[in-house]
This record gives structure tokens, sequence and C-alpha cells, in this order.
């Protein structure tokens, strides 16, 4: 999809869910990727040093819908938009939800992540961790 509807949005909050709750977790990846198949949204889901850290692109109205639920879950606090703009195509293309490993990120690429960085910055170092490792989850859909 191109033009003038398709956003990306990057936010960054605290989860309220422990960090060995396993199961929890990947019950919200699990449903990330049925609801943005169902809706055309692509993006990234890291989830580094308690943090929650996502990347959505979609349809605005479907963005805004999403950001909605996500704004209303009780499984995080202190959310934070660190970017949205206007893009004319998807880095996240066919990847309804995908979950890079944070774990080889450097101490500064941590710091960008989980404290200071812009989205673009944030959108940058997912899709640089997802080119470099092995240990990410993707559900592909072709957007």
């Amino acid at each position: 999809m191109l033009g003038k509807n398709l956003i990306r949005l990057v936010y960054r909050s605290d989860s309220c869910i422990s960090h060995d709750d396993v199961s929890g977790l990947d019950a919200i990846f699990n449903v990330s990727i049925r609801n943005n198949m169902r809706d055309g949204i692509s993006g990234a889901l890291a989830l580094p040093d308690g943090k929650f850290v996502q990347v959505y692109e979609g349809e605005r109205g479907k963005v805004d819908v999403l950001m909605k639920r996500v704004r209303a879950d009780n499984r995080h606090e202190n959310l934070t938009v660190l970017g949205e703009w206007e893009v004319q195509a998807r880095l996240f293309r066919g990847w309804s939800m995908a979950r890079p490993d944070p774990t080889p990120l450097s101490q500064q690429s941590f710091r960008i992540v989980t404290e200071n960085g812009t989205g673009a910055q944030v959108t940058s170092i997912l899709l640089d961790l997802m080119s470099k490792t092995e240990h990410h989850y993707l559900a592909s859909q072709v957007f």
C-alpha cells in the first residue's frame, strides 16, 4: 500500500507483566499477530528490560483504532509515542508482527530503545536487529 493514508507509529511503555511470564508475553504476541493480520497492520514488538517497544505500520484509521486499544490495556503503563509519521512504503512489509531478540544490542542501542530514542532511531535499531539475528518470530502476510 502506498499513499498518504499509510503511517508508521512507534511507542514505548513499561510492562506490568513479569519479564519471566513467557506465556503472558507470548499471548500478547499471538493476539497481535491475529489482529494485525485482520487489520492489515505490520510491525515489530521487542521486549527489552521490562519495556514494550513497538512499531506499527498501516492505514491511519486502523492504527488509530489499534492505539485506542493499546492505550486502554492494563498490561502496561507510561505509554509514550516516540514518533508518528506518514510513509510511502512499509519497512516491515510482510510481517504482521516481528519479534526481534533485543539481547545483542550494544549498551548505546539499548539505551536508545529503552530510554531516550526517537521513533526513527528505534525503528532503525529494530530493523537492524532483525537482519542480524535468527531469534525472532515472524508472522508473514504480504501487505
